[in-house]
């Protein structure tokens, strides 16, 4: 980690500091981008989410938190309550699903405004940074596609919890920011099991960006960081009363581990080049396939410098290789050695 000789107090921004009209922009933006997909139809997953998904048609039966097993929204109550409340609203038209996705990806494009804003000193930076993310084409999978929900509703909870949380260390209603960091938390690991790592995050942005030690961190911020922590039983509730065997974990067909591994290598840098030039998106990949070591010895390589330059970073530039930190933990759990068998996998049919 940095020196704390080296290191200087992260400028504070005044709440009414930067224009009305940045944050109304990113809105725009974003509503202006994903409007045009508001008829798409129900696809793949959607099936099992949405059409067939009796749970849904009652919002006050206590099935509404309890989605059918094997289905993209077992063990996740509330991704499956918010479809309830569509479908409460609106039956099974699709213009409605849609609407709500753009809703909650503007509503994460305004907490990546929020939380890159008072990270750095300039404002401008943070309106760019997330007007950029919004309307970036490589989240179009998890606005139009509408069983992806679960990973908007997750991003949104991961980045409020961050957001809160840095609220919360600058002193003014410190407790309400607190709770509000761990009721989004827990919320997250009911939308999608990979917000297992957001305490994590709050507990290494503290530190790269807030404090000169960990022990200092846990000194000052013991209290959150309990409290986030324990969302973790909820979640290890959650998997174990609803698992998912035929599509993650150890056991899943067709993806043991090492298959799983290769062929998230060559996946992982993928994603990286359609982050620089988004062109051709797949909505689905397919199923993976047999691979040796030397088969992914160049995007291994890839993965392996840029894990490399992020522990320098961190070194010497600790809040750029916060932005390296934060790419490797959030891939972990759907991109490491954990199998999810129909999860973003390659597949000699994928168009190039």
């Amino acid at each position: 980690m940095k020196r704390a000789s080296l290191r200087k107090p992260p400028a504070k921004a005044p709440a009414a500091a930067f224009p009305w009209w940045a944050p109304a922009l990113i809105v725009l933006a974003g509503v202006l981008v994903y409007s045009r997909g508001l008829a798409g139809p129900f696809v793949y997953d959607d099936r099992g989410t949405v059409t067939d998904n009796r749970t849904i048609e009652d919002l006050w039966s206590g099935d509404v938190l309890n989605a059918p097993h094997e289905t993209p929204v077992a063990g996740r109550p509330v991704a499956n309550l918010s479809f309830a409340l569509n479908y409460a609203f609106g039956g099974r038209d699709v213009t409605g699903y849609h609407v709500v996705n753009i809703v909650l990806h503007v509503l994460c494009g305004l907490a990546v405004f929020g939380i890159v804003r008072r990270s750095q000193p300039s404002e401008e930076a943070a309106f760019a940074v997330a007007l950029l993310w919004t309307v970036h084409p490589l989240n179009s999978e998890a606005v139009n596609y509408l069983t992806q929900r679960t990973e908007s509703l997750m991003a949104l909870c991961y980045l409020t919890t961050l957001y809160c949380a840095r609220r919360a260390h600058d002193g003014v209603r410190r407790g309400r920011w607190e709770f509000f960091a761990i009721a989004a938390c827990a919320l997250g690991m009911g939308s999608k099991e990979s917000m297992v790592t957001a305490p994590l995050a709050v507990l290494l942005y503290d530190r790269l960006f807030l404090f000169d030690s960990f022990a200092k961190a846990i000194r000052a911020r013991g209290r959150l960081y309990v409290g986030l922590a324990s969302t973790w039983l909820l979640l290890a509730a959650l998997v174990w009363s609803a698992p998912r065997n035929l599509s993650a974990g150890f056991s899943a067909h067709d993806a043991d581990v090492w298959t799983y591994l290769l062929n998230q290598t060559v996946m992982i840098t993928r994603y990286l080049w359609l982050a620089l030039w988004p062109r051709p998106l797949v909505l689905y990949y397919g199923w993976p396939l047999p691979m040796s070591l030397a088969d992914v010895v160049y995007q291994a390589t890839l993965i392996v410098a840029l894990l490399a330059l992020t522990i320098f970073a961190l070194r010497r530039y600790p809040r750029l290789g916060f932005l390296g930190l934060m790419f490797f933990i959030t891939l972990a759990p759907t991109s490491s050695i954990l199998p999810i068998a129909t999860y973003v996998l390659l597949t000699e049919a994928a168009p190039e």
